[in-house]
């Protein structure tokens, strides 16, 4: 085996770490977030107990998104250069990289399997849907200190608590 086959490895190798890593991400952030929104809209919570859990998923989302980003940004740049390499042979062999988009965009889906689910970018939908958990912990930030009568409702807490926890198993059930 010569050098550039070893470092083809070493990349392809990367790239799957780098790949692995990122979308290990959404799921230890919403572990995170639904344990922050247990207790900033528990109804017994204090004010400045909602308000430092608010603030902390407020980070913690600020965090993940910037760290998938940064996943994101190194897993493409190494599909990148896999996928110059990869140029010279046969199209059926070019397997990263905009090979690969162009391979899975043309693969045929049944309707059966997709039906209701729209083929958006897995990364947006990850991205802006932590972004809403974050937008979500600002709400709870304002009406913490603006209307605080409205998190002593515990049917606010008990909706949320159960929509984190589908999104939690959700992330977990084997696709």
């Amino acid at each position: 085996m010569n050098h550039t086959e070893l470092a083809y490895q070493a990349v392809v190798a990367r790239r799957l770490q780098w790949d692995t890593l990122l979308w290990q991400v959404p799921t230890l952030s919403l572990t995170a977030q639904a344990f922050l929104f247990t207790i900033a809209l528990g109804s017994n919570s204090s004010q400045i107990s909602r308000t430092i859990a608010a603030s902390l998923s407020i980070i913690v989302t600020c965090l993940s998104v910037t760290l998938m980003a940064r996943y994101r940004q190194s897993e493409f740049m190494d599909a990148s250069w896999l996928h110059e390499r990869e140029k010279s042979l046969d199209e059926e062999l070019r397997i990263h990289g905009v090979g690969f988009v162009a391979m899975r965009r043309n693969f045929p889906v049944t309707r059966k399997q997709v039906a209701f689910v729209p083929l958006v970018p897995g990364y947006l939908t990850w991205v802006v849907g932590l972004l809403l958990f974050g937008l979500a912990a600002i709400v709870v930030v304002v009406i913490t200190w603006t209307s605080p009568e409205l998190l002593q409702n515990s049917k606010i807490y008990e909706t949320v608590a159960s929509l984190a926890a589908w999104e939690f198993w959700v992330m977990k059930t084997p696709k």
